[in-house]
């Protein structure tokens, strides 16, 4: 059978829906097959088109996709009984801790995907102490409807942003990044991205976020580090808020926890937090899927057993030589290299249009920004160099860039 034999007829595809993102392409794509960084689709007409994946599913599949050393997971039975978790649930738990600070003073809540995942966050925070959100300017945290309320960048994208959000906006404050509150009175915690995700990878200032999240703690206030896009070693390291020396009394994890096999998330949290909680409470029917926490269990497997951090920075010296390349020739601005991702601005060229050339041409990026003004490429970090290079021409070429030009 060939690729276009597997595809389903255009006339059987008319009841999916088309509110979500792949509208910003010229058509309706049909993924057929996936392999470490290549993306081999289906067009409406039935017309095989592969690509190189700069996006990593919003930075769910760093470690490739169909990694067959992470698959192994699938070998195993998969279950859900509501109640009880698989046998590697509470390694994975122990592990996470282990990579934080203080592991010993903290516990692992799973829960389904990254929006439920900030939700628990603020739910311990708001038991604990009492008071609004506060939340960083430039933030995405999902699309839930708390979630949303924190949320300051695209939301006019969100189908989900409807009068229900905006009944939250007296509980949410937003601090420009920067400033540092000379009072917490009624603030219960403040959540933080390190690195911006939506925003358009933008790193929050190092130094700044020393100062802020300390004037916060000395205060009782909760700090919470959803890291739920930028974890996992998508900007280098496995827990930016760790390795840059913060302490949060949370940590949120999902999307490459599992590399995108399973929508499990885990909330990293400091025991006091459970002071004076109640013995039961109610679960999300998935969380104790057996799946989830087997996948896991084999990403943790994958990092332990191969140098990650090595891969992600012979990627991100390929993005670092592109954005000289596109600084020097005047096409992007507000350029951030971090690790193996890059984001900017293009200026000869819009970014939906960006997108859209170099997908053409072979190579899947995605826009980001406030207003999707921004270009984000985030491969695989098991993208073989060949490859890489060869993807990064496509996008030189998409941003305004000459062949062979420098």
């Amino acid at each position: 059978m060939t690729i276009a034999d597997s595809a389903p007829r255009t006339e059987d595809r008319l009841f999916q829906s088309r509110l979500d993102e792949a509208g910003v392409l010229d058509q309706r794509y049909i993924l057929v097959h996936a392999d470490n960084a290549t993306l081999d689709l289906i067009d409406e007409a039935g017309r095989p088109h592969r690509c190189t994946d700069f996006m990593s599913a919003y930075a769910a599949v760093n470690f490739g996709h169909r990694n067959p050393a992470i698959e192994r997971a699938l070998a195993r039975s998969s279950d859900l009984t509501g109640l009880f978790y698989g046998p590697e649930a509470d390694g994975v738990a122990r592990w996470l801790c282990a990579r934080l600070p203080e592991p010993h003073s903290r516990r692992v809540l799973y829960q389904v995907g990254g929006s439920f995942a900030v939700a628990a966050a603020l739910a311990l925070a708001r038991r604990t102490r009492p008071g609004r959100v506060m939340s960083i300017d430039g933030a995405f945290h999902g699309l839930g409807v708390d979630a949303a309320a924190l949320t300051s960048v695209q939301r006019r994208f969100s189908l989900h942003d409807t009068g229900f959000v905006d009944l939250l906006a007296p509980e949410v404050i937003h601090l420009t990044p920067g400033t540092v509150p000379r009072d917490w009175d009624g603030v219960s915690c403040m959540i933080y991205e390190p690195v911006q995700g939506a925003n358009g990878y933008v790193p929050l200032d190092r130094e700044w976020l020393h100062e802020v999240t300390a004037s916060a703690a000395s205060a009782g206030v909760v700090t919470v580090a959803d890291e739920i896009q930028c974890g996992f070693y998508r900007h280098g390291v496995f827990s930016p808020s760790a390795a840059w020396g913060l302490d949060p009394d949370i940590v949120l994890f999902s999307k490459s926890l599992t590399n995108g096999m399973y929508p499990l998330s885990a909330v990293v949290y400091k025991r006091f937090l459970e002071a004076g909680a109640d013995p039961v409470y109610l679960a999300h029917t998935f969380q104790t899927g057996t799946l989830g926490t087997a996948a896991a269990h084999e990403v943790t497997r994958y990092i332990d057993g191969n140098d990650v951090a090595g891969m992600g920075a012979a990627v991100g010296a390929r993005l670092e030589e592109l954005a000289d390349r596109l600084q020097a020739a005047g096409l992007a601005r507000a350029v951030y290299a971090t690790g193996p991702a890059l984001s900017f601005e293009p200026t000869a060229v819009v970014s939906r249009e960006l997108v859209r050339r170099a997908f053409a041409s072979g190579a899947l990026v995605f826009s980001g920004g406030r207003h999707g003004e921004r270009i984000r490429m985030a491969p695989p970090l098991t993208i073989p160099d060949a490859q890489l290079v060869e993807g990064i021409e496509l996008v030189w070429s998409a941003a305004g860039g000459r062949a062979g030009g420098t």
